[in-house]
């Protein structure tokens, strides 16, 4: 499917991509915070459990919305993950303070949000059932691999089992919140509406001109989108590779040391199993233990070196020593799927589900800006 989310369960996607383990080879963005506001459960629960539930002797009020408190131990809990995962991803040289600043005001944006929902769903008297708490509580500890870790997870936070259903109680608010005044008055796509996106993304994929007035971030979403047809219907390619180390800024001994290493592994490959030396020789932890697998992937999915080569090879046949940022690889093929003809009707559904999202998205970040203007919001020094 190509639904960016699951409209039954989530808030409208305000942007980003999944990125993909290992050492990333994928083409994805910067990471980006997860949806503004009435998230995901499980998201919302995964950060619940990284939250400090008692305030250290040192801590302070970091800000207030309507007289509801946000402490810096609660803050730095939620940004801190965020900006180490953003520092290992994002070049030396754009790793400013300005950057660094944006993230966390972001961060604090979301966290006032969610108060605001959370105070919005109680002043409506949005109901959740004890059956709906239930369920959700059920999907948390199906995340722990038995009973026990989870109560040592309770125990070690410091929080009654109690205190825990209560806040699933109240992210399954928030969502009914969204659910009845965000996305219950969004207009439903028409048909003609689908057509012109199914064009405008046939165009983008026979690099033909983007028909009709965009904003750069709108051309942005719409490649992603047109990727994802891409992915599901273009040519792909199951392959394997082994990495062996250096980084781009590397000395020439370091770097010459890699290509030899990489030789080396090269030559052991005209007997040995590829598969096998992957595990054994391989820098990419993602795909090492699976001997390098990399699963299926389409054009344009892996940095352009890795994907000239990859689709240039045919079955069976293994690369000479390809040099990415990441290092020098080697690559075998393991299976292709040619590309298959789609018509509208294919993704019709797909289509429609995507523009309905992306309305909600515009209509719930709306939606929170009223919220806000509407709201005491008191916010300290945040340095």
């Amino acid at each position: 499917m190509i639904k960016p989310s699951d409209s039954k369960t989530n808030p409208p996607p305000l942007g980003g991509r999944a990125r993909a383990g290992g050492i990333s080879l994928r083409a994805a963005p910067h990471p980006t915070l997860p949806p503004q506001g009435g998230k995901g459960l499980l998201w919302s629960v995964a950060l619940f459990f990284a939250l400090p539930l008692h305030a250290r002797v040192l801590d302070r009020t970091l800000a207030t919305v309507n007289g509801d408190v946000i402490l810096l131990s609660e803050f730095e809990k939620n940004s801190t993950p965020i900006i180490e995962q953003f520092k290992k991803v994002t070049p030396a040289s754009e790793l400013t303070s300005e950057r660094v600043g944006e993230i966390k005001k972001r961060v604090l944006d979301q966290m006032t949000d969610d108060r605001l929902l959370a105070q919005e769903a109680k002043k409506k008297g949005i109901r959740v059932s004890q059956l709906e708490v239930d369920d959700g509580v059920k999907k948390v500890r199906g995340r722990f691999g038995a009973e026990d870790e989870f109560n040592k997870e309770l125990q070690k936070e410091g929080m009654t089992y109690d205190a825990f259903r209560k806040h699933i109680q109240n992210q399954i608010a928030t969502i009914k919140l969204i659910d009845q005044d965000v996305k219950a008055k969004t207009p439903v796509p028409s048909d003609s509406d689908v057509k012109n996106l199914f064009e405008t993304l046939s165009a983008i994929l026979q690099d033909k001109p983007i028909p009709g007035s965009h904003t750069a971030t709108e051309v942005d979403e719409l490649k992603s989108l047109a990727r994802a047809m891409n992915q599901r219907f273009g040519e792909r390619v199951r392959a394997r590779h082994i990495l062996v180390r250096v980084g781009p800024n590397a000395s020439k001994e370091d770097k010459s040391t890699a290509m030899n290493r990489a030789k080396d592994v090269q030559r052991q490959l005209k007997g040995g199993d590829f598969a096998e030396l992957a595990k054994k020789y391989s820098e990419d932890p993602g795909s090492r233990e699976r001997g390098g697998d990399l699963g299926y992937f389409s054009r344009g999915d892996m940095v352009p070196a890795f994907d000239k080569a990859a689709f240039a090879l045919n079955v069976g046949q293994t690369s000479d020593v390809v040099t990415t940022d990441f290092g020098h690889h080697l690559i075998r093929v393991e299976e292709k799927k040619a590309a298959s003809k789609f018509s509208l009707e294919d993704v019709k559904d797909d289509l429609k589900e995507y523009l309905f999202q992306q309305r909600a998205a515009k209509k719930f970040e709306a939606y929170v800006k009223d919220l806000r203007s509407k709201a005491d919001i008191k916010i300290n020094n945040l340095e």
